[in-house]
């Protein structure tokens, strides 16, 4: 029934105040900071509850030797950050860099600001100076690695990302980064291998086990898969990804009914979560409900008319439950909207 089932890892993301759950899966976590020291060097960053794979290091650590309007124009240019101001973030950073031209900090910040602006070049310059003039600096080298392996460059994602674990082996974010990267390059294997590793070291990082599981599933390993993902739910009930995830599994194993209430606990979780409305009225075809299949996808169309795909499901749907003028109806939509497929459907009315 055209698009069904689509399965979401989390995507790390290299922002800078917050973690964002995947591109297409916006939620908002705590991420890594590294304090202001007006006299001495910065420790060691104390890791928060972060649940996710993706790691932020917001790096404007201060020495006492360094102006006051250089911290000023920094911390100004998070705070706008953090209000999402990002091009106003930028000029604060540019500020900072121009009375302190040797300035990790600056330039880390100024490149994840790039980053929310969808800058990719500038964002990958900002990291290779701040590394540049901090080699060690593992947040540089873990969100240049992310840009690059949005762009499709993997093994220099690889490169960077395993660099960030050369500096710190402790941090379990890292690892799952790397495999969400080798997951995307359809290394499931070492790609397992990393999650489990970050779960090592953190047993409560809920999204290595949903990216643990994701990886399995791809493997046809569908009861670790299904494992997995219980776990990522059991850690975090809100993970909204993580039931969506064991939904698809559990169609997979042919448990409609489990997939049904999976699906149904992301949407109350997630209302706007479209994939979950189109593979719940998956699971009800499969047993036979075929109105509440129609009830989902209409959900569906209300919210994205001009999507093709919404309006010739339904109009499979109605097909099967025997609503001729209405399959047709739905099919003629979806074919003015360019589905080619839907043309060959309705061809099958033609007397």
């Amino acid at each position: 029934m055209g698009e069904c089932l689509f399965d979401f890892i989390e995507a790390f993301k290299p922002l800078l105040w917050l973690i964002v759950r995947r591109k297409d899966i916006p939620i908002t976590r705590e991420g890594w900071v590294k304090p202001v020291y007006s006299n001495v060097a910065s420790t060691a960053a104390r890791r928060t509850s972060v649940v996710i794979f993706a790691v932020l290091l917001l790096l404007y650590s201060v020495s006492a030797a360094q102006a006051v309007s250089v911290e000023d124009y920094i911390n100004r240019g998070i705070v706008k950050g953090h209000e999402g101001d990002y091009h106003g973030a930028i000029d604060d950073f540019s500020r900072a860099i121009r009375l302190k031209p040797i300035n990790p900090e600056a330039y880390y910040n100024r490149g994840v600001a790039r980053a929310f602006v969808g800058d990719s070049k500038g964002a990958v310059a900002d990291y290779t100076r701040a590394i540049r003039f901090d080699p060690r600096a593992v947040g540089a080298y873990n969100n240049r690695g992310f840009i690059r392996a949005s762009l499709g460059k993997y093994a220099e994602a690889i490169t960077d990302i395993s660099r960030a674990i050369s500096i710190d082996p402790t941090m379990p974010e890292l690892y799952n980064n790397r495999g969400t990267v080798r997951t995307s390059m359809k290394d499931y294997a070492e790609a397992i291998d990393d999650f489990s590793k970050a779960i090592k070291l953190d047993p409560l990082l809920a999204g290595a086990y949903n990216n643990r599981g994701l990886a399995k599933a791809l493997k046809e390993d569908l009861a670790g898969a299904l494992e997995d993902y219980t776990k990522s739910v059991t850690l975090d009930p809100r993970y909204t990804v993580a039931w969506y995830n064991k939904g698809n599994v559990r169609v997979a194993l042919g448990d409609a009914r489990g997939a049904i209430e999976d699906y149904s606990k992301a949407l109350v979780l997630e209302p706007a979560m479209m994939a979950a409305w189109n593979n719940r009225a998956f699971a009800r075809i499969t047993m036979g409900d075929y109105t509440g299949a129609i009830g989902d996808l209409s959900r569906i169309v209300a919210s994205a008319p001009d999507n093709s795909s919404g309006w010739y499901n339904r109009g499979i749907v109605k097909k099967l439950a025997g609503d001729r003028q209405g399959a047709i109806d739905d099919l003629k939509k979806a074919v003015a909207l360019g589905d080619s497929l839907a043309a060959k459907v309705l061809k099958e009315f033609e007397p």
